[in-house]
């Protein structure tokens, strides 16, 4: 079950966090980046965000988790995580499904990965993302930028 979700409230912060740790580490190590810098991004910081969340729910736990900001031009997804443990599940397909329902079709969607997770490219350019440009982060770490248009 998907829903939207409030960081700020703290059981929903700690399994987010949780979630967004776990799969940023297995994104680090696939890219060979262990400085990853979505690591650094404390419990308060993300109570703090500005972004919107959806959130997947299996067995009462969050599993799943994408956050986007909506303020300028296109939205911009800003998270996308899935536990190690539900990979191929169908879970980060399902959460850009429901943000394109709720925004759809008047909406562009954007997103920037490490151009090395081959998995996360993979999943956006199957659904309709394509690349939009490359960039290097301040950390020198390869950046593919892709749009999905309505």
């Amino acid at each position: 079950m998907i829903t939207k979700a409030t960081p700020a409230e703290s059981p929903v912060a700690e399994q987010i966090y949780a979630v967004s740790q776990a799969a940023y580490k297995l994104e680090a190590m696939r890219i060979g980046y262990a400085e990853f810098p979505p690591l650094r991004e404390s419990l308060d910081e993300l109570r703090r965000s500005p972004d919107t969340f959806l959130v997947f729910h299996q067995a009462g736990r969050i599993v799943g988790a994408l956050s986007f900001d909506r303020h300028t031009g296109p939205v911009t997804i800003t998270r996308l995580v899935v536990s190690p443990t539900h990979h191929r599940q169908g879970i980060a397909t399902a959460l850009l499904a429901e943000l394109e329902h709720r925004l759809a079709p008047v909406a562009q969607f954007k997103v920037t990965t490490a151009q090395a997770n081959t998995p996360a490219v993979l999943l956006y350019q199957r659904l309709g993302y394509s690349p939009a440009g490359i960039s290097v982060s301040p950390e020198e770490i390869p950046l593919l930028h892709l749009l999905k248009s309505p």
